[in-house]
C-alpha cells in the first residue's frame, strides 16, 4: 500500500459529487444568481475531492504512526527480554494484532516484513521498503537508524531501545500539537463560513441592495472576482494551520 496516496471509493466519489452538486447549487445562487453558475461544480468537485483524499491519507498516516509506536515498542522490549531481532519482530506482530486487529495497517506490515526475512531478505531492506511506502518522516528516521545499527552492531539493542524513545517522544508532541489545533481549525470553519452566511443573510434581508451585482457584466465580474478571493482565503486559512514538527 502507498500511504501517500488514497483512491475513493464509489460511494465516497458519489458524497463528493452530491456535496458539490449542493454548494454549486448555494454558489450559484448567492455569486451569481443564475443556473449558468452552476459549471462551478467541475472545480468545486475537483477542490473537495483533492481535500477530501488529503484528509483520509493525514488521518491513514495519523492512525499508522500510532500503530507503529506500539509495534516499535513491542519490538524494543522483546530485545531487551534477551529475544533476537527476527523473534523480537515476531513478537512486535503478535502484540499488534492483539492490541489493533489483525486487519490494522501496522500488523499487515510486521507480518509482511516477517515473511520477507522467512524469505531471506534482510530485515532492515524489508524495513526500509516499507518506510519509503509510509512517506513518514519519523518511520523513514527509525528505518535508517535501525539499518545503520544492524550494520554497525554494537549494542544493538539499546540503540533501538533510545531510538524508540525518541520517536515515541516525538510522535507524542505531534499528537499535542493536534489536540491543540482541534480548537483553532474549529475556528477556522466557522470563520470560513461566515462570508457565505452573511452574504446568505443579505439576499435574503435586502436583495434589492445587492441587484446591481447581477445580471450585468461589471457584476459578474465582481462576483467572481469576490468569489476568487474567498476561495484563495480558504486555501490559506487551510495552509496557516496546517502544523507539522
Amino acid at each position: 500500500m502507498e500511504y501517500s496516496r488514497y483512491c475513493c471509493s464509489r460511494w465516497e466519489q458519489l458524497m463528493c459529487l452530491g456535496g458539490c452538486t449542493v454548494l454549486s447549487t448555494l454558489l450559484a445562487w448567492l455569486f451569481y444568481r443564475s443556473w449558468f453558475g452552476m459549471i462551478l461544480v467541475v472545480p468545486v468537485y475537483v477542490f473537495l475531492r483533492k481535500e477530501y483524499e488529503k484528509m483520509k491519507i493525514q488521518q491513514r498516516k495519523e492512525q499508522l504512526l500510532r500503530e507503529f509506536k506500539a509495534g516499535i515498542q513491542a519490538v524494543s522490549a522483546s530485545l531487551l527480554a534477551g529475544y533476537s531481532m527476527e523473534n523480537a519482530w515476531k513478537e512486535g506482530e503478535k502484540e499488534l494484532r492483539q492490541l489493533y486487529g489483525e486487519s490494522s495497517m501496522m500488523c499487515r506490515e510486521f507480518c509482511r516484513i516477517n515473511g520477507a526475512v522467512q524469505m531471506n531478505r534482510s530485515l532492515e531492506g524489508a524495513l526500509l521498503e516499507f518506510a519509503a511506502r509510509s512517506d513518514c518522516e519519523e518511520i523513514e528516521s527509525f528505518a535508517e537508524v535501525f539499518s545503520f545499527a544492524k550494520r554497525g552492531g554494537g549494542d544493538f539493542a539499546g540503540v533501538i531501545e533510545s531510538t524508540v524513545w525518541k520517536l515515541s517522544g516525538r510522535i507524542e508532541v505531534e499528537q499535542e500539537i493536534a489536540t491543540v489545533l482541534a480548537g483553532k481549525r474549529l475556528e477556522g470553519r466557522v470563520m470560513n463560513g461566515m462570508p457565505i452566511l452573511i452574504l446568505a443573510y443579505l439576499n435574503i434581508s435586502s436583495g434589492d441592495y445587492l441587484d446591481p451585482l447581477y445580471g450585468s457584466v461589471s457584476g459578474v465580474l465582481v462576483m467572481s472576482g469576490a468569489l476568487a478571493v474567498y476561495g484563495g482565503a480558504l486555501k490559506l486559512s487551510g495552509r496557516i494551520l496546517d502544523i507539522h514538527l
